[in-house]
């Protein structure tokens, strides 16, 4: 009986604690050696970081900017940078002509994570006119 008192005064000590300071706790006091490290997950921390900064997907078109400078697509994952599926604007990189594109395309297409953390189309094809792998033409598979 007396452990259970013991742990039942505990439970209530902690959901006090956690209640009096909104869920924020000061990690920086926190010694890493003592903590038991066995039983983390330590995947998706490998996995970030060995992503890169380019990586290909494929998408539909939901829009190009009349400027032809940006285009949002519904796209898959991104293997390569840990990007999920979603809707986004990307802009272009110079090499880039979104002339030849509209809304409802079905692309394949490659970005890159620049500098200021935006991503950027480096190449895009129409599958639907050029093919599913149309991509692995404008990529560089000389260094592998």
């Amino acid at each position: 009986m007396k452990h259970l008192t013991q742990l039942t005064f505990t439970a209530l000590a902690a959901l006090s604690l956690s209640a009096c300071g909104g869920g924020e706790m000061d990690h920086s006091k926190m010694d890493d050696a003592k903590m038991d490290h066995s039983t983390m997950d330590h995947s998706k921390m490998d996995q970030m970081k060995s992503m890169g900064d380019t990586g290909h997907t494929t998408g539909i078109i939901v829009s190009v900017s009349p400027d032809g400078k940006e285009a949002t697509i519904d796209h898959q994952e991104i293997e390569g940078v840990g990007m999920g599926a979603m809707t986004m604007g990307f802009g272009i990189t110079s090499a880039v002509d979104l002339s030849g594109f509209a809304k409802d395309d079905n692309v394949s297409f490659m970005v890159k994570k620049g500098r200021d953390g935006s991503y950027r189309i480096t190449a895009i094809c129409n599958t639907d006119t050029d093919g599913k792998d149309c991509l692995d033409a404008k990529m560089d598979h000389s260094g592998h």
